[in-house]
């Protein structure tokens, strides 16, 4: 083995276990899934588990690390897309379908969410932590879209926030189409 191939392989492998406990907790729960269980169905023995993760909170600590960061990304890509030129509409339409879209992602969220809300301690400062910076980040978006309103752009970052928890709420539940068009139009009107 090279020493490229020593240094991916536990990346490799820890991807291999995040993406199965990742699967395992949406189907199961995050409480009902045991580190039996990821073993066994990423096909791996229990030392080698162990090896990577001792605990199945280092697990979920990852698990949220990842899905944290790729929500950060998008709204990162979004305030590096923002041009003077774009309509405030299209911006934020880009934003939530781009967070609404990933479903599996929006299952994990609430799931961890849930622990973090009511268990897990260090998960739940993490998740404030990502909260803040996902509130600062869209208030700039917004700064630099709809300049002339900044005042307003702080609450609205909170409102936009809530709505996207809640919106991954409704669509995971499928009742309905959600009217995102609509509701960005609605957010990013000036009057």
């Amino acid at each position: 083995m090279d020493k490229k191939e020593a240094t991916e392989q536990p990346i490799d492998m820890r991807r291999h276990i995040l993406t199965v406990a990742s699967g395992l907790m949406i189907e199961k729960g995050v409480k009902e899934t045991s580190l039996k269980d990821i073993a066994q169905e990423a096909g791996i023995s229990k030392g080698t588990l162990y090896y990577y993760y001792s605990a199945k909170e280092d697990i979920i600590y990852d698990i949220a690390n990842h899905n944290l960061k790729q929500i950060t990304d998008g709204l990162l890509a979004w305030i590096d897309d923002v041009t003077t030129e774009a309509a405030p509409e299209e911006v934020l339409k880009i934003v939530f379908e781009q967070i609404l879209g990933a479903e599996t992602r929006g299952k994990l969220h609430l799931y961890l969410l849930s622990d973090a809300g009511t268990t897990n301690t260090p998960l739940k400062e993490k998740f404030k932590e990502q909260y803040q910076e996902w509130r600062n980040t869209l208030q700039y978006g917004l700064d630099k879209i709809l300049p002339s309103q900044n005042q307003k752009n702080e609450v609205l970052s909170y409102l936009i926030l809530a709505a996207l928890d809640g919106l991954i709420i409704q669509r995971l539940f499928g009742t309905e189409e959600i009217p995102v068009e609509e509701i960005v139009k609605l957010l990013a009107s000036t009057e």
